[in-house]
């Protein structure tokens, strides 16, 4: 899908969100420990997702605004997933509604967020985000790869 220059890094990093999406499928189809998981689950957070999270509610969910249908969903999905990483993951269910939450969120900010956030911002709005200096994710050092 083609994005405007401002919102590719932030699509790439979902490329990466994804990827723990099917790590997590990965662990869950291979009867992997809730607790080997939720470790990764933790880095990959606290690396990752937090930092993307956090540049997508101060940048791009600005130029709707925070009542705009899309985004006040999406706003309350980040605060549904940092509450699930925050209270932990003890049971295979708590982390398989994580994954699903996740991919769900994913997909919809690229399907639906992402394309109406290209067509309500102004040039001066899309320019002033590619100013910003915020780094691109990357994947965390690891060594439990539980998903091989």
């Amino acid at each position: 899908m083609k994005r405007h220059e401002a919102l590719v890094q932030l699509s790439r990093d979902h490329h990466f969100g994804l990827l723990l999406c099917w790590k997590l499928k990965q662990g869950i189809n291979k009867e992997i420990s809730a607790e080997r998981m939720a470790t990764y689950i933790q880095l990959f957070f606290n690396h990752n997702l937090y930092p993307h999270f956090k540049e997508e509610e101060e940048t791009i969910f600005l130029i709707l605004g925070n009542t705009h249908p899309l985004i006040a969903e999406a706003l309350q999905e980040h605060a549904i997933m940092r509450e699930m990483v925050a209270e932990g993951f003890t049971e295979i269910t708590q982390i398989q509604n994580f994954r699903d939450l996740l991919e769900t969120h994913i997909r919809k900010e690229e399907r639906q967020i992402f394309p109406e956030i290209e067509r309500q911002a102004t040039d001066r709005q899309l320019q002033k985000i590619m100013a910003l200096d915020y780094p691109a994710l990357k994947e965390p050092d690891f060594s439990d790869e539980f998903w091989k």
